[in-house]
């Protein structure tokens, strides 16, 4: 690719500074001196093993912040600024549930998230407390609080909630028509939705794909145990034309970047994200006046589209990883549109009073 024709980069930005683990309340042993813990070092505790179990960095970053909802919480009610361990009683948590039902504003302090609901979803509600279930149950075993307040605490009840909805056709179009390919940044976004609307990846897997995992000759990435949900190993069709991408984009980076691993990277040349891709399909979805863009989307499209082009859902549950068939049924949502559409073609009653006429 000549110079001249080289995609314009995005103006450059301040980078943002991650919290390091040294930042983080120094490791401690459990012993009779230190028993009455802060909320935060008994958090600490409890990631340390959950480090050493090999769980995913994503679910420990989860734990922090679902701890620290709490924990804000806690200071806010008993205006201390280190809430302790010993704190936590079944009282808290119920006050703590019942805040979250009638008070806390969604999506609050998120950027580029307007959605300023009062009360999180039933749903966000039973995800913190399954949370806090599983911290308390080790808390507890490990002698640091005298009983488990968790133990007797139940989650919410629930309505079944749909699956979030694939694109429609039309939202395809206008979605793909947007992405600007001279400049690098949308560019990447297009090939990386393309990959996802080809190959069902989720989008961690999809947006940290590295070039070795790419088999061009037989049309297959390869996605290691180590970082699919499951632990299981897979291999998963790609078309042709989505691998032609892929490779135009890696090349482009090694020109950019020089040397990389990386298909996707961000505008310094470092790994692009799944949370940046998301954020930057939420923009979108404000300038062209779609309800919802999100990764996931591509993901579900590609589910649903798979079974009404006459894919099997063992297939599917294969190429897309889920342990469970039932996963794969409700993962695939179905409007109205696509049922009767799917009746015209297959209905045994109008093959025969076609074949009459």
């Amino acid at each position: 690719m000549s110079k001249e024709n080289k995609r314009n980069f995005i103006g450059t930005r301040s980078r943002k500074v991650t919290r390091s683990r040294e930042d983080l309340p120094p490791k401690s042993s459990v012993t009779e001196e230190n028993k009455d813990l802060t909320i935060e070092q008994a958090l600490t505790l409890f990631v340390r093993v959950k480090e050493n179990e090999e769980v995913r960095p994503r679910t420990i970053r989860n734990y922090i912040d679902h701890v620290r909802y709490l924990s804000d919480f806690m200071q806010m009610r008993a205006g201390v600024l280190k809430p302790k361990l010993s704190d936590l009683s079944a009282d808290m948590i119920h006050e703590y549930i019942m805040y979250m039902r009638t008070e806390k504003r969604r999506y609050e302090g998120v950027e580029g998230r307007r959605d300023k609901t009062v009360g999180l979803s039933p749903h966000t509600i039973n995800i913190r407390l399954r949370t806090l279930r599983t911290m308390c149950r080790f808390w507890a075993g490990e002698g640091l609080i005298e009983a488990n307040p968790m133990e007797n605490i139940k989650l919410l009840r629930t309505d079944e909630e749909p699956e979030v909805r694939g694109f429609t056709d039309a939202e395809l179009d206008l979605i793909f028509r947007s992405f600007d390919k001279t400049q690098f940044a949308d560019w990447r976004d297009y090939v990386l939705a393309t990959l996802m609307l080809d190959t069902g990846l989720r989008p961690g897997e999809a947006c940290g794909l590295t070039i070795d995992r790419v088999d061009f000759a037989l049309l297959t990435i390869y996605v290691p145990s180590s970082i699919a949900k499951n632990r299981k190993y897979r291999e998963v069709p790609v078309s042709r034309d989505t691998a032609k991408l892929l490779r135009e984009l890696y090349e482009e980076s090694l020109e950019y970047f020089g040397e990389t691993e990386h298909v996707f990277n961000n505008a310094y040349g470092d790994p692009f994200t799944a949370d940046a891709f998301r954020k930057r399909l939420n923009r979108r979805k404000e300038r062209l006046g779609i309800e919802r863009i999100s990764p996931n989307m591509f993901r579900h499209t590609f589910c649903r589209d798979y079974l009404l082009n006459g894919g099997d859902l063992f297939t599917l549950q294969k190429i897309v990883d889920h342990a469970d068939i039932e996963t794969t049924r409700k993962y695939v949502q179905m409007n109205t549109e696509h049922v009767r559409s799917q009746h015209e073609k297959f209905s045994p009653a109008r093959r025969i009073l076609k074949r009459r006429r």
